[in-house]
């Protein structure tokens, strides 16, 4: 029998002919574009011949390259489902959760006990990272995602719908009177640098020009790339946060917090969603915590800051 070439060219040759290119295959394996190259040329030399044409600014299969490619992918697929039926299993371990800081630290977090309560068995293991983890090369069993839907090859259900408003403490109201939005650019302003910022994100710019408000003069003071510490700035009394409704759900509920501005004049957030790998949709624990979630997210949208939300998604 033919012995089969090292498993770490191969999985380097998969990455490298998915994206053309070896630096994009370092980045997704979290390795360096020269681990690659000298792994997929220990890959040829084993097979005794060439897989890739490597000309100065592209990469591009060779006729052997092409055969290849689709064979070994497929078998590779098939290798990354048999370690997650095992990695997976229902009694190995606890349901491992990925979802971004602010989800998990002002949302998820108050209820999980709930989910305990309610599957003793089941136990939970939540990563706060507002890095997106690839679900198919890592341990994780499900990600609730910020985003827009649309996942590829991937199962996935809408969670929540959410919005950013300013908020601020009831003393900086009593302290400074009733705010409108041109008010505001005389007050303090706390503002929430999102990490990769896109051109469809919230910020205080867009919030003004809803309001037919020009920001000329306003007075941005305190800039923090956490959400939450913008929030902790608010309830001192530091001046007014541009945050979204769900990550300062807690204590607007509580009264902590007020939007002390028309709750019509809000923008559009991205949605929260639920995600996970096919092959994981179907499997009782997944099943159990999809149910849980979805009905957690239907109790929110009755409690008072979830009637917020639903009387805005009214006036869309």
């Amino acid at each position: 029998m033919q012995r089969l070439p090292q498993l770490r060219g191969i999985q380097a040759f998969v990455y490298a002919a998915k994206h053309l290119s070896f630096k994009k295959a370092a980045d997704e394996l979290n390795v360096t574009p020269t681990a690659i190259s000298h792994n997929i040329k220990s890959l040829e030399d084993d097979l005794g011949v060439r897989l890739f044409n490597r000309l100065t600014r592209s990469l591009s299969l060779t006729n052997e390259g092409e055969i290849f490619a689709p064979l070994v992918m497929d078998a590779f697929s098939k290798l990354h489902e048999a370690v997650g039926a095992l990695s997976h299993s229902e009694s190995n371990g606890p349901l491992m959760i990925t979802t971004t800081k602010s989800f998990a630290s002002s949302w998820l977090s108050e209820r999980a006990y709930k989910f305990r309560e309610l599957y003793p068995d089941y136990g939970l293991k939540i990563d706060a990272s507002d890095s997106i983890k690839n679900l198919t090369s890592s341990n994780f069993d499900v990600s609730i995602r910020h985003g827009g839907g649309g996942y590829d090859g991937l199962h996935f259900a809408w969670v929540l719908n959410n919005y950013v408003v300013p908020v601020c403490s009831p003393k900086f109201i009593d302290t400074k009177g009733r705010i409108s939005p041109s008010d505001l650019l005389n007050h303090s302003l706390i503002v929430y640098e999102w990490e990769n910022f896109a051109e469809d994100d919230p910020c205080w710019e867009k919030w003004f020009a809803l309001s037919q408000t020009k920001m000329d003069k306003a007075k941005l003071i305190e800039t923090y790339s956490d959400e939450y510490i913008c929030i902790q700035a608010a309830l001192a009394s530091r001046g007014v946060a541009l945050c979204s409704v769900i990550t300062a759900s807690s204590y607007l509920n509580s009264g902590d917090l007020v939007i002390p501005t028309d709750p019509s004049l809000y923008l559009k957030d991205k949605s929260y969603y639920l995600v996970c790998e096919k092959g994981n949709a179907d499997k009782e624990k997944m099943i159990a915590f999809q149910e849980w979630l979805l009905d957690e997210a239907d109790q929110y949208r009755e409690s008072r800051i979830g009637s917020l939300i639903d009387d805005i998604e009214e006036d869309n």
